[in-house]
């Protein structure tokens, strides 16, 4: 990349993002737009796809919007003595008062660029994913592991230690994606595991699971031969489940979260791009006081939060199924979870290292 003229244009960079003017960039890692004369945000990943309805400067003028930089990298959108306000369905309101929702970060360049399309097969293989730091699974897993393949022998299964991780992103991606995924903070453990599932997957399909979690039936009663892409949500009539993955940025979602504990997918689907895109835009533009650290972070910023909605913004552009998992025999709490010393819930250092400002400052 190269900057000129106050742009950042491509150069011999395939994926990278240009820009011709600067885009604002609202909490929820989406950009804002105006479409049909009203204004909306869309997630990240999808720029390319919204390219003439980024606003201008002088198109927010025209709408009566005057643009103010209050504090470092934040802005915020006045109209008539209101901030503008976004909200998590991709719509607009207004607010006296500046909080998280209300404040934007201004964009001239983008210092990253996606991953490359992969090819598609409709079909999920049958193999199962599981990940760990250790080297070799350890000993409180081994009874789920030896289940799993025990009730699945038609199955491959694979284990990937955190080293497997890094090598398996660099000989598929290249340094490109793991520059970024070295990004997350080491004491993050499960922030570099949600990242790694979802390039696993884009690249050879099949089932992932949490090393906690397994299932009472074969996975083939469970996937069709149709499937190209299956999701699940808390079963709330089940009292241990009751409003799980109920959260704020979600609440237009009936049901709350889609989890990420098991995910099921074809190999080169589309609509895991669009998650690994979404994921790769916000570990650049996560800021610790805007979205926090620890579980709340990791929710966000790489998690079921992050999945979710990129996932329920493209329900009806893609072959997805709704199916309950739990109802069918996968557990996500098939055996204990192995105590960490450095647990990532109550972390309170930034969940991405290595980072620049990302945002202009006027």
């Amino acid at each position: 990349m190269r900057q000129k003229d106050g742009y950042m244009t491509a150069h011999s960079e395939r994926n990278a993002i240009a820009l011709h003017h600067p885009i604002f960039v609202t909490y929820f890692f989406t950009v804002l737009i105006i479409q049909n004369d009203e204004f909306r945000h869309v997630d990240f990943c999808d720029i390319e796809h919204y390219r003439a309805c980024l606003p201008t400067h002088g198109q927010l003028t025209a709408h009566g919007i005057t643009v103010l930089n209050p504090k470092d990298d934040t802005f915020v959108l006045l109209k008539d003595g209101n901030f503008l306000s976004a909200r998590p369905e991709g719509t607009f309101g207004f607010a006296n008062k500046a909080n998280w929702w209300e404040e934007f970060r201004r964009l001239s360049s983008i210092p990253f660029k996606f991953v490359q399309e992969k090819p598609f097969s409709p079909r999920i293989p049958h193999i199962i994913h599981q990940t760990d730091n250790a080297l070799h699974p350890e000993t409180g897993y081994l009874e789920n592991i030896t289940s799993l393949k025990t009730m699945n022998k038609d199955w491959e299964y694979r284990y990937y230690s955190e080293k497997d991780r890094i090598d398996f992103i660099h000989t598929h991606y290249g340094w490109d994606v793991l520059s970024v995924y070295l990004r997350l903070n080491r004491l993050y453990g499960a922030a570099q595991a949600d990242f790694f599932r979802y390039l696993c997957l884009y690249q050879h399909g099949g089932v992932y699971l949490d090393m906690k979690s397994g299932s009472s039936r074969p996975l083939s009663s469970i996937i069709r031969d149709d499937d190209q892409f299956i999701i699940s949500q808390w079963d709330w009539s089940l009292p241990q489940y009751f409003e799980w993955g109920k959260k704020a940025e979600l609440s237009h979602i009936e049901g709350g979260e889609f989890p990420i504990w098991c995910l099921i997918c074809a190999p080169g689907h589309p609509l895991m791009a669009k998650v690994i895109n979404q994921l790769i835009a916000n570990i650049f533009l996560y800021t610790p006081n805007l979205h926090s650290t620890g579980s709340v972070a990791t929710l966000k910023v790489t998690g079921p939060i992050l999945f979710t909605r990129v996932v329920f913004n493209n329900l009806n552009k893609f072959d997805i199924r709704m199916e309950n998992i739990l109802a069918k025999g996968l557990n996500p709490h098939m055996v204990k979870n192995i105590y960490r010393k450095d647990q990532y819930h109550e972390q309170v250092l930034p969940l991405v290292i290595q980072s620049t400002r990302v945002g202009d400052t006027i």
